[in-house]
């Protein structure tokens, strides 16, 4: 239950890739960052990275992407319908990629996150991630910078 909603929270399978794709078309105002090949070459890396699909009912409304080695972890991509955001669905999805990152384990947990989505930086900081650095032209078709983000992991 998030938010008082039911829901479900699976390991995506490559079946899932255009539910993604409508996902991050619909939070990135028309464009995909990752395409059809960029999330099956990701999914087929079961053993260094996991995807998780987030359900209510049959519709894949979120999902979060995170690679693991031996002393770090790195959500890689993370999304969440506009019509389910502000319900602390971003919230349970890193900390569900938390658990699995002490699980592993790994010592700190990073991510790149957009400087001007101000809100998932809200989000990040209220679970303990500190900005390392700002990485320019990270997000090199829109000439946007990004702030790099972590957490050290207590075992």
């Amino acid at each position: 239950m998030i938010d008082d909603q039911p829901f479900y929270l699976a390991r995506a399978s490559q079946s899932d890739i255009p539910a993604l794709i409508d996902i991050e078309r619909s939070v990135y105002g028309g464009k995909t960052p990752w395409d059809r090949w960029a999330f099956a070459s990701e999914l087929s890396k079961r053993r260094t990275s996991i995807y998780l699909v987030l359900c209510q009912g049959s519709e894949v409304v979120a999902f979060v992407g995170a690679w693991f080695s031996t002393n770090e972890a790195h959500i890689a991509n993370i999304a969440v319908r506009p019509s389910f955001q502000k319900r602390g669905i971003g919230h349970f999805l890193v900390h569900e990629v938390v658990a699995l990152a002490r699980d592993y384990p790994s010592q700190k947990i990073t991510l790149e996150v957009r400087t001007g989505n101000t809100g998932a930086q809200s989000v990040y900081r209220r679970m303990g991630f500190k900005v390392v650095k700002t990485r320019r032209n990270y997000y090199v078709q829109e000439k946007e910078d990004a702030f790099s983000m972590c957490r050290i992991l207590s075992q």
